[in-house]
């Protein structure tokens, strides 16, 4: 029986390697096995190398007084990919969080507006402020409109 499991268990391994972010999001929730094993550097690895995928960090320092560079850090160094340019975004945009998929949550001063950011479909939406009587300290993304999340081809 273990052999049949174990067997199961690889062929699930291999078709995640080559499935995109949203479905290994999605199968995350099978099994605290497949949830593990999706985080271990080997399967993040293999899984960059088949699907052309980059992970990596956005790094935010402060020029001046409301005014921000946003660059982003790979993980894996050795790979090779053109430099990202933040122009898309609206000027001088804060980021205040960000989803494992890249969709970042921008905040501007000379509104203030909120912003949902997709570095990889350079898209953009505005959206309404929250409606607080307190500061806010956290944010949280739950992402109901989809078409910020998807990537073009």
């Amino acid at each position: 029986m273990n052999l049949a499991r174990d067997l199961c268990s690889n062929i699930i391994y291999k078709v995640l390697t080559y499935s995109s972010m949203k479905t290994i999001g999605k199968c995350r929730v099978l099994s605290k096995e497949c949830n593990k094993f999706t985080y271990e550097f080997t399967f993040t690895n293999l899984h960059s190398q088949r699907t052309n995928t980059i992970s990596g960090f956005f790094i935010q320092s402060m020029i001046k007084k409301n005014e921000y560079h946003i660059s982003f850090v790979l993980i894996d160094t050795s790979m090779h990919h053109p430099k990202m340019s933040f122009n898309f975004l609206p000027s001088h945009v804060e980021i205040m969080t960000s989803t494992n998929q890249g969709v970042l949550l921008c905040h501007t001063y000379n509104g203030p507006c909120y912003y949902m950011c997709n570095h990889n479909t350079k898209q953009w939406k505005r959206i309404s402020n929250p409606q607080t009587r307190y500061d806010i300290m956290e944010f949280d993304i739950w992402l109901k409109d989809q078409s910020l999340y998807t990537t073009r081809p």
